[in-house]
């Protein structure tokens, strides 16, 4: 099955191997603070409107199996690459009603061979769109549309003009667009001028690169990075970000699944560090070409380094929907990296040397505080908690996935204060309950 990601190869090829371009922005004075929305769930029976944290998979059309994703610990799929053949839209009304019993949500993804052709007023370019919205609209397992596939700045009257034939038609579920982070900022401010949904890829993990390779991990944050500080000026919602999870060799490239610790890294500095508000995995496949002689390695990632990352972002699932970055969280490492960031085209900032931020979950009565250490070397943190909306119902935390038990202390201003030590590039979460 083709890979439907234009210009897929050499974009991720440049991005890794490096660039001519260099980016002479100053860093972001306040690199971990940022306040970017959330995605919008659309019920059309109530019409109304709800956060929602995604973190899943995409999916070549209808292929994978809501069922998978459902017990990999996902809770949203989105399905690329839509609208080539209809027995993708009956297939998927079948996968949509497995989708609602499984409380997991689908985003439709419309080709952009279809999107790339819409002009306003002409209906004879609308393709399957209008047959798509009478199909799909009114289901509970739509989340979204999403409109084609990295495109590029030229394409941008025909995406808006699209976003505007949805809404038309009676859909209010929110738009999406994909974009590599070599795209600069001019480039996705004009893709991005109708769109509801902002996400970035970004595909840095090959064969020839050791773990936490500076051209890999430290150069994925740091245009996460900068793609924050857009997203958030430019009141987009999501900042979701497209996670590399695949493993195969594509075309010339040859790309290697992350470890299990950079893919826990990258998913959860992206939340902590800069307002990440959904992560979805590219690419569910174990089938046509990517891992047809081999798909056990394919499982052997989704099981065991997707699927225990999945499940620790379905525990903060509700206070990442409900409670975002609350209270003030300041750490004794509130400074910019010192690590060098190899040059990367499309914009990238020095990112903080630990991202943290404080969630609340008040229907379980619970703090979830995810803190990462975004150096290479250990670091002892400190952290400081002020403002909490509601008091802790007792001066502890855990971290349920290594059953650790920490002390909070009570200083004298009033705040709370935690202290640790995590490896380079580690990552915490600790659970503090909270009262009433």
């Amino acid at each position: 099955m083709p890979m439907d990601r234009r210009a897929f190869l050499v974009t991720s090829a440049a991005a890794t191997l490096g660039s001519n371009t260099t980016d002479a922005e100053e860093p972001n004075p306040n690199p971990s603070s940022y306040r970017i929305k959330p995605v919008q769930a659309w019920d059309p029976v109530k019409d109304t409107f709800q956060p929602y944290f995604p973190y899943g998979w995409y999916s070549f059309g209808c292929a994978a199996r809501i069922e998978e994703i459902h017990e990999n610990g996902a809770n949203t799929a989105l399905y690329a690459s839509m609208g080539a053949h209809d027995w993708q839209r009956t297939d998927t009304l079948k996968r949509l009603e497995v989708a609602r019993k499984l409380g997991v949500k689908v985003v439709i993804g419309i080709s952009g061979a279809v999107v790339g052709r819409v002009v306003l007023g002409k209906p004879e370019t609308y393709g399957v769109i209008p047959q798509y919205v009478k199909t799909f609209n009114k289901h509970p397992a739509v989340l979204g549309w999403q409109l084609g596939d990295e495109f590029s700045a030229e394409a941008a009257p025909r995406i808006n003009d699209a976003v505007v034939l949805l809404k038309q038609l009676g859909s209010k579920h929110p738009t999406w667009q994909v974009h590599p982070h070599t795209w600069g900022d001019a480039q996705v401010r004009k893709l991005m001028a109708k769109t509801d949904v902002c996400t970035f890829d970004g595909y840095t993990y090959l064969e020839s690169l050791g773990e936490f390779h500076t051209h890999a991990s430290a150069r994925v944050l740091a245009w996460q990075q900068a793609k924050a500080d857009l997203i958030q000026s430019e009141g987009w919602a999501g900042n979701v970000n497209v996670t590399q999870a695949v493993g195969c060799k594509c075309g010339t490239a040859k790309f290697r699944f992350p470890t299990a610790r950079e893919y826990r890294w990258n998913v959860f500095s992206a939340i902590a560090t800069a307002g990440a508000r959904g992560t979805m995995n590219w690419i569910y496949a174990y089938s046509g070409g990517f891992y047809a002689n081999d798909p056990k390695r394919f499982f052997r990632f989704r099981d065991e380094v997707v699927k225990p990352v999945n499940l620790e972002q379905k525990r903060i699932a509700r206070g990442m929907e409900t409670g975002y970055n609350v209270g003030a969280v300041t750490t004794n490492h509130d400074r910019l990296t010192t690590t060098a960031i190899p040059a990367a085209g499309g914009g990238h900032r020095k990112y903080n040397s630990v991202g943290r931020i404080l969630l609340h979950d008040a229907k379980a009565r619970k703090y979830s505080l995810v803190v990462t250490n975004n150096e290479p070397e250990q670091l002892d943190i400190t952290v400081k908690l002020d403002k909490l909306p509601r008091p802790l119902k007792a001066l502890a935390a855990t971290e349920p996935r290594t059953g650790r038990k920490l002390p909070i202390r009570l200083i004298g201003d009033g705040s709370l204060r935690l202290l640790d030590r995590l490896p380079g590039y580690g990552v915490a979460i600790y659970e503090m309950d909270s009262k009433g």
